[in-house]
């Protein structure tokens, strides 16, 4: 017998409005993998992906002021002269707040030992003060100080740093080095306050950013 198709059944050019009707009653095939390539977006969404989640930065731990300390320092950056022996050393960072947002204007007061791991306290020599610029750094040229004996146990070298801002609670502390043998038995040395130097022509070069508490 032969197999006859009825005029509904005749192979004829598809209309647009024809097409389209057949594809909407088509069942949707997921394929694996395409709704995480192509992702829905809402009204917002590319304003909320773009966005960069605020960071967050440890306040810097404080540390003992000791006896040596002395106000009134001067102004200046540069505490080493060219009569002075000793490395030199370069000591410069950034002054943030616990959102990582540079601190401008903070008040910066360094002092420390001389080669020998001798305090001047009768002047200010290795001592002085400076504040940060518009993006929060600051940098100190001074010598890596010597060490000294507390007690029957020698220090390790450290610099003490004081930092102020209105609108910021004041910190007292002190840096350490990386590699100095008495950092392990010093009851005062925090390991967070522990910086590497690295060789920078005749002397050394260190970078520590400090993290300041709101007031």
């Amino acid at each position: 017998m032969t197999n006859r198709r009825s005029p509904a059944h005749v192979d004829a050019p598809l209309s647009r409005r024809r097409l389209l009707g057949l594809l909407a009653a088509a069942p949707v095939v997921a394929v694996p993998g395409a709704l995480a390539a192509c992702p829905v977006r809402r009204p917002g969404a590319a304003a909320r992906d773009a966005a960069v989640p605020p960071q967050s930065c440890v306040i810097t731990e404080d540390n003992i002021e000791g006896p040596f300390f002395l106000p009134g320092a001067p102004h200046r950056a540069v505490l080493v002269t060219p009569r002075d022996a000793g490395t030199r050393l370069v000591l410069s960072g950034r002054v943030l707040s616990t959102d990582c947002v540079p601190i401008a204007g903070t008040r910066i007061e360094v002092w420390q030992a001389d080669a020998s791991g001798a305090y001047d306290v009768d002047g200010f020599r290795f001592r002085g003060q400076l504040v940060t610029a518009a993006d929060g750094t600051w940098r100190v040229s001074t010598i890596v100080p010597g060490r000294y004996l507390n007690g029957r146990q020698y220090r390790p070298a450290h610099v003490h740093v004081k930092l102020e801002h209105p609108r910021f609670a004041p910190l007292t502390t002190q840096l350490y080095f990386e590699g100095d043998p008495y950092n392990e038995v010093d009851p005062w040395v925090r390991r967070s306050l522990i910086l590497p130097l690295r060789d920078a022509g005749p002397g050394k070069m260190g970078r520590f950013d400090f993290v300041l508490a709101s007031a």
